[in-house]
């Protein structure tokens, strides 16, 4: 393993000087090549090198643009070249802001009138309080309305719920002084949607159904649902501006008992799953996909009673549908142009691990957060949507009974099965599924009967841990998959004494050193983007004792499987950290956005009474 830090200790710097100061005159051309052939990945950075111009007297204007245009890991790497490329790096605002946007998995946002220096500010005293989990601020909302917790959600920045004719909603807090204000949007028809939509750029999606009686002739009749989609601004309320209509409806067929719907939007799509769940007639599921901006349908199919329920976009044209009837990972392509061609079938599988004989997938919900698409234009940077881990909460039925399981792996690892497993992909017939021992172990991670009901437990690269019975307090326990940490905490056990906790492969470590590790690759096979064995790793000298929170790292280890739920061992090797906080909370549930982790106190009949926001930034 290796490993580079974006700021060396004074040693390392005077050590680097003295060596670089006795060769530099030889190995200036061999530099300026180094530097052109990196910059060979991107298709905008370009180096000029006039006759007699070395790479010292390049113009710091050029030379600082064209780092910019390289991965993070690749300037960190160009830091080491040379004194002169050392101080550059080390020195310049735009350098360390782009190298800590890819420490921390954050992608730069344009549109934020914010300058670079305050960013980086805001960059490190938010990584900061996230590694502690030391929030800057804590609000305390008191909701004195029905608000039913199985009807909430949280995306996009908002949190709300539905009730007999209303959905209300409000933003959660950045700033302590922010003010909570509460939305309602009314409503004569029955809310339907699973959860009620909210999006970004401003966008709230609303899904009613009304039943209509249909009569087949003068003595008999039946039912049919009109179903009605709604696109308001979440803003104010009101239909939003850039529909052509604000308003899309169908009808379901005969045999539905009582609708419900899930549904996800990225950019102009939106993927509508139609199920009923009345478990009479059992009539199929319908997936519906519009150009929400138009109204123009662009895609629907169906399947088997029960077999689809959360749709996950992996890109804005691309969505993954988990299917229990089969028990794979359906990816369906969305027609970007009326001249393309419908597809009438997913064109790739990736096969769960296989169930014993008579065990069947009762449900899979799934989420990765943030969803692809547009930001808010005020955040100055927000989580990369590509490198989100992606969860899917697993249910299955074994012997009558029911048993959970959390799978994660990041969006990026999905995306890059297609790769990977081009050979399994097929427009024309049936696609054969990848087998899971295949595809999944190096980007898996499993967890057996997690509880907590499924709610929105994950942002970006974070996990946070649902809270233990009610009644039990207990410290906040926040997972991350992000590669880098991962690495970081690795670094720190290699250099300190660890003290193993318990079974399975849990450690504890002191974290009294301070370790900035860099990874180099792009897409490995560990579903991060990166590869455990580029890994460069350096420590600083101690900088003291530091409370909590304690870092932890999870070794490969087999599936737990007691039900006997599925036929073969299944291995899993993601890796990932875990950090607790200080203090102990007692809480019903924890959701998690960008900047917070939101702490749900329920009643007894489980309505939502208080909502606290801890805040991160």
């Amino acid at each position: 393993m290796a490993a580079f830090v974006a700021t060396s200790s004074p040693k390392e710097q005077e050590a680097l000087e003295v060596n670089v100061a006795q060769q530099q005159d030889a190995l200036q051309l061999q530099e300026m090549r180094k530097v052109r052939q990196i910059a060979k990945g991107s298709s905008t950075a370009t180096i000029i090198e006039p006759v007699g111009l070395t790479l010292p007297n390049l113009p710091l204007e050029i030379l600082t643009h064209t780092l910019l245009h390289l991965p993070f890991n690749s300037v960190v790497i160009c830091q080491r070249v040379n004194r002169h490329l050392h101080i550059l790096i080390s020195e310049s605002t735009e350098l360390q802001y782009h190298i800590h946007l890819g420490i921390s998995g954050l992608v730069d946002n344009p549109r934020c009138g914010l300058s670079v220096a305050e960013r980086l500010s805001r960059l490190l005293a938010r990584e900061r309080r996230w590694e502690e989990l030391d929030f800057d601020f804590h609000k305390v909302i008191n909701i004195t309305f029905p608000l039913r917790a199985t009807m909430t959600t949280l995306s996009a920045g908002v949190f709300g719920g539905t009730a007999t004719g209303k959905c209300r909603y409000m933003r959660i807090p950045s700033a302590a002084t922010e003010e909570v204000k509460w939305r309602e949007v009314h409503t004569e028809q029955t809310t339907v949607s699973r959860p009620p939509g909210f999006h970004e750029p401003d966008l709230h999606v609303l899904i009613t159904a009304q039943p209509q009686t249909v009569h087949t002739d003068a003595t008999k009749s039946s039912t049919v649902y009109d179903v009605r989609v709604h696109f308001n601004q979440l803003s104010t309320g009101e239909p939003h501006p850039d529909v052509r209509r604000a308003t899309i409806s169908f009808e379901t067929c005969r045999e539905f008992e009582d609708p419900k719907i899930f549904m996800r939007c990225a950019r102009d799509n939106i993927v509508l799953v139609l199920q009923d769940y009345g478990e009479r007639n059992k009539p199929e599921d319908q997936v519906l996909v519009y150009e929400w901006r138009t109204g123009e349908l662009k895609l629907s199919f169906s399947a088997p009673w029960g077999s689809y329920y959360h749709p996950m976009f992996l890109t804005t044209h691309l969505f993954l549908l988990p299917n229990t009837a089969t028990g794979n990972l359906e990816y369906w392509r969305i027609p970007q142009s009326p001249s393309e061609p419908t597809p009438s079938q997913p064109f790739f599988l990736l096969s769960l691990p296989r169930l014993c004989l008579g065990n069947t997938f009762r449900y899979i919900m799934c989420s990765a957060e943030p969803n692809v698409g547009p930001c808010s234009a005020s955040k100055p940077f927000y989580s990369s949507p590509e490198h989100a881990i992606a969860v899917f909460y697993v249910h299955i039925l074994s012997a009558g009974l029911g048993t959970a399981f959390r799978l994660f792996v990041h969006r990026s690892s999905l995306i890059g099965r297609l790769d990977q497993f081009s050979a399994f992909i097929s427009f024309d017939k049936p696609p054969e599924p990848v087998p899971y021992d295949q595809w999944g172990p190096p980007v898996c991670q499993w967890f057996h009967n997690d509880p907590g009901k499924w709610s929105e437990s994950t942002f970006g690269q974070k996990y946070i841990v649902p809270p233990p019975p009610a009644g039990k307090g207990a410290p906040l326990a926040l997972l991350d998959f992000n590669p880098i940490d991962v690495a970081k905490v690795l670094a720190e056990e290699n250099h300190l004494q660890a003290t193993t906790l318990g079974e399975g492969g849990w450690a504890r470590v002191e974290e009294n050193y301070r370790a900035e590790v860099v990874l180099s690759g792009d897409h490995a096979e560990n579903g991060s983007g990166y590869e455990e064995k580029d890994v460069i790793e350096t420590c600083e000298q101690p900088c003291g004792p530091r409370p909590q929170p304690r870092a932890v790292t999870r070794t490969m280890d087999p599936l737990n499987d007691p039900e006997g739920c599925f036929a073969h061992t299944v291995y899993s090797s993601l890796p990932y950290t875990v950090r607790s906080s200080q203090d102990e909370y007692r809480y019903d549930d924890f959701l998690l956005d960008e900047e917070s982790i939101i702490g749900i106190q329920m009643d007894d009949e489980e309505n939502v009474k208080e909502i606290r926001v801890l805040h991160y930034g």
